[in-house]
C-alpha cells in the first residue's frame, strides 16, 4: 500500500507539473488568439469601412454635379445640360442600389440613413418647374443633401472603427480620406454651383458675393489643411513619399486660374466676360483632378489595412504554433522526466525490499507480501502454508570455510529454492542470516509437505561439503511447516510462532527434516 502511495503521489506531482503549466500556456494561448483575431476582425472592418466611404465619396461628386449642372439649367435651357442631369440623377440613385452598398450600410447601421438620402433625393429630382423657378432654395436644398452625404461618411468612419486606427500614418491619411478632400471638393462644388449660376444670371448681390467668398476661402483652408497633413504623412512613413501625393501639381495648375476666376466673380480683381459653363468645367476639372489622390489614396490605405491584416493572421499563426510546440516540448520533457523518476524509484523500491547477497526479497518484502497471499489463496478456495528453513550448524560451516564461502553457499539456497518455488503464487525470502522462509498455496497438507521434502532434496543435491554436519556431512536444511488460518485477519506474528516450533523441531530431532506444525 505504502507502495502504491508513493507512485499515486508520483503521478499526482507529474499531472500537476504537467497540467497546470498547460492551462496557463492554453490560458495565455487563448488570450493572444482572442487579441489577434480582434486585431483582425477589427482591421477587416475598417477595409470595408474604406470601401463605404470611397462609395459615399463618389455619390458625393455625383450630387455635387447635379447641383452645377442645375444651377446653368435654370439660367440657361440646354437640351445636353439636361440629357446630363438626367444620367447623373439615375447614376446617383443606382449606387445606393448596388449590392456592396445594401451590404455595408446594413453591417455599419446605416440602412435608416441611406433610405432617408434617397427618398429625399427623389423628392428633389422630381421638383416641379413652380419649385425649380426658387433657385436658391433649390441650391440650398442640394447643399442639405451634401452635407448628409458628408455626415453620413463621418458616421461610417465612427461605426467601422476607422477613426480609431492605432497608426499614426494612416490615421491621418483616414482624416484627409473621410474628412478633408470631401469638404475640399464640396467647397469647390459649392462655388462651382454657385458661381455658375452667377455667371449665368449676370448679375450678384453683396450677400451673394460674401457667400460665394466664404466657399472660396474654404478652399484655401482645406489645402492648407490638407498639406500639413502630408507632411505628417511622409514624416511617419517616408517610403509613401514617392508614391502618394494628396495633392497633385496637376491639380494647382487648375486651382490657380480658378481660384482667379472666383476673385474675379466676386468683383476684387477685372478680367474678360466668363462663361457659366467654363467656369463650372475648370471646377468640374479641379474635382476630377481630387479624385485622383483620393483613389490613390483609398488603394493606399487599403494596401496598408490588408497588409496589416495579413500580420495579425501571421502572428497569431505564429502564437499558436509556438505555444503548441512549447506545450509538446513540456509534454515531452514532464513525460521523460516522470519516466526517469519512475525508473529509479522502482529500482530504489526494488533495493528496499530485495536482499543483496541473494537476490530473493527480504523481511520487509515478507510482511507486505503475506496478507496478499492470503487473500489469493482463499480467493481460489486453497490454504496457504509458511515454510520456515534454518541452514544446518551454518555457524560451523563459516568457521571451518570462512564467511566467503558461506556467502556462496547462501546464494546456492536461495538459487535452489527459486528452482523449486516457480510458480505464479509462490514466494521465497531471506529474513535473517541463514534463515529463508517461503509461501505457497496448496490444496491440502500432503502438498506442502510434498513441495517441502522437494526443497530438502534439492539442497542435499547441492553436494556442498560441510565436516561440521554429521551425520551428512554435507549442507543440509531444516524446514518448519504451518498452515496459515483459512481467515483474512490471520495474524502473521502467531502463524510465526507456530512455524518457528516446528522448525525447532526439526532440529531437535536431527536436522536435515521437514517437521509440520500440529496443533496440541
Amino acid at each position: 500500500m505504502h507502495n502504491q502511495a508513493d507512485g499515486n503521489n508520483n503521478l499526482g506531482r507529474y499531472l500537476f507539473a504537467t497540467i497546470l503549466p498547460i492551462i496557463f500556456l492554453c490560458f495565455s494561448l487563448a488570450l493572444h488568439c482572442y487579441d489577434q483575431i480582434q486585431h483582425y476582425r477589427f482591421t477587416k472592418t475598417e477595409i470595408e469601412g474604406v470601401q463605404t466611404i470611397k462609395t459615399l465619396y463618389l455619390a458625393l461628386t455625383d450630387l455635387q454635379k447635379i447641383r452645377g449642372l442645375s444651377q446653368i439649367a435654370h439660367w440657361r435651357n440646354h437640351e445636353r445640360v439636361n440629357l446630363e442631369l438626367t444620367m447623373l440623377k439615375e447614376k446617383f440613385l443606382a449606387r445606393f442600389q448596388e449590392p456592396g452598398w445594401m451590404s455595408h450600410a446594413h453591417q455599419f447601421d446605416l440602412k435608416k440613413e441611406s433610405r432617408d438620402l434617397v427618398t429625399r433625393s427623389r423628392l428633389l429630382f422630381r421638383l416641379d418647374s413652380s419649385e425649380k423657378n426658387d433657385q436658391p432654395l433649390l441650391f440650398d436644398k442640394y447643399s442639405e443633401l451634401i452635407t448628409d452625404i458628408l455626415q453620413l461618411m463621418q458616421l461610417a468612419a465612427s461605426h467601422s472603427n476607422l477613426i480609431l486606427d492605432p497608426e499614426l500614418d494612416t490615421y491621418y491619411l483616414i482624416d484627409v480620406l473621410d474628412l478633408e478632400i470631401p469638404y475640399l471638393a464640396e467647397a469647390i462644388g459649392r462655388v462651382r454651383g454657385m458661381g455658375s449660376g452667377l455667371l449665368a444670371k449676370k448679375e450678384i448681390s453683396q450677400q451673394e458675393k460674401d457667400k460665394f467668398y466664404a466657399f472660396h476661402a474654404a478652399i484655401q483652408a482645406r489645402m492648407e489643411s490638407i498639406e500639413n497633413a502630408q507632411n505628417i504623412i511622409f514624416k511617419t512613413s517616408a517610403k509613401l513619399k514617392n508614391s502618394l501625393q494628396l495633392l497633385p501639381p496637376d491639380l494647382n495648375g487648375v486651382m490657380d486660374p480658378l481660384l482667379r476666376q472666383c476673385q474675379c466673380i466676386e468683383g476684387k480683381i477685372t478680367c474678360p466676360d466668363i462663361e457659366p459653363e467654363a467656369f463650372f468645367q475648370l471646377a468640374t476639372r479641379a474635382i476630377d483632378l481630387l479624385s485622383i489622390p483620393y483613389e490613390k489614396g483609398i488603394i493606399v490605405l487599403t494596401s496598408r489595412l490588408s497588409s496589416r491584416q495579413v500580420d495579425h493572421l501571421w502572428h497569431g499563426g505564429l502564437i499558436f504554433v509556438g505555444t503548441g510546440m512549447a506545450i509538446g516540448l513540456l509534454l515531452y520533457f514532464n513525460r521523460a522526466f516522470y519516466l526517469y523518476d519512475q525508473k529509479l524509484h522502482q529500482q530504489m523500491e526494488e533495493l528496499s525490499i530485495t536482499d543483496q547477497l541473494t537476490g530473493l526479497h527480504n523481511r520487509r518484502h515478507f510482511y507486505t507480501i503475506f496478507p496478499r497471499a492470503l487473500r489469493n489463496a482463499l480467493r481460489h478456495n486453497e490454504h496457504l502454508f509458511v515454510g520456515l528453513v534454518d541452514v544446518d550448524n551454518f555457524k560451523r560451516f563459516n568457521d571451518a570455510y570462512g564467511h566467503p564461502e558461506g556467502d556462496r553457499v547462501l546464494y546456492a539456497i536461495a538459487t535452489a529454492m527459486q528452482g523449486v518455488l516457480q510458480r505464479a503464487g509462490d514466494f521465497c525470502f531471506r529474513i535473517g542470516g541463514e534463515e529463508f522462509c517461503f509461501l505457497v498455496s496448496e490444496k491440502n497438507q500432503q502438498q506442502a509437505l510434498l513441495l517441502a521434502e522437494r526443497l530438502l532434496q534439492a539442497i542435499i543435491s547441492l553436494d556442498i561439503e560441510h565436516t561440521g554436519n554429521p551425520p551428512f556431512n554435507k549442507v543440509t536444511i531444516s524446514i518448519g511447516l504451518c498452515q496459515v488460518p483459512d481467515t483474512a485477519d490471520a495474524v502473521l506474528e502467531q502463524v510465526m510462532a507456530s512455524v518457528d516450533q516446528a522448525l525447532y523441531e526439526a532440529k531437535k530431532r536431527g536436522r536435515n527434516k521437514v517437521i509440520f506444525f500440529e496443533k496440541k
